[in-house]
């Protein structure tokens, strides 16, 4: 009778549990690419960091500079208008046919005054 007494204090005493930081959080990556793993947990696990990858667009884990690298918004935002492509408005590229056309209509005419002007003055 004193065994299973004592079995059923020992399954009753609480069994000791980590204590977890809930305060600090930490940052998982991908252990084969590095790649960052969106989310984050409360404990450390072996593919985590407690350096936050804020400020990056697809952060990749550094172990060896212990940092994230990754190109930041700006970098992004640059890169994005850089790629994107040129649309012309049809009107705009019209007005500007023929504003181009009036001007050289009006240079032609100008030499052509000049010359007739300068007949005129001989």
């Amino acid at each position: 009778m004193a065994d299973g007494s004592q079995t059923a204090t020992q399954a009753t005493q609480p069994t000791e549990q980590p204590t977890i930081d809930y305060s600090k959080w930490y940052f998982k990556y991908d252990p084969q690419t590095y790649a960052f793993i969106p989310g984050a947990v409360h404990e450390k696990v072996e593919n985590s960091t407690d350096v936050e990858p804020s400020g990056l667009i697809d952060p990749i884990w550094s172990p060896s500079t212990n940092s994230w690298t990754g190109k930041t918004y700006d970098e992004f935002l640059k890169e994005q208008q850089a790629n994107q492509p040129t649309v012309v408005d049809p009107n705009q590229q019209a007005l500007s046919m023929t504003a181009n056309a009036l001007l050289a209509r009006l240079i032609e005419q100008d030499k052509r005054i000049s010359e007739l002007e300068s007949k005129e003055a001989k």
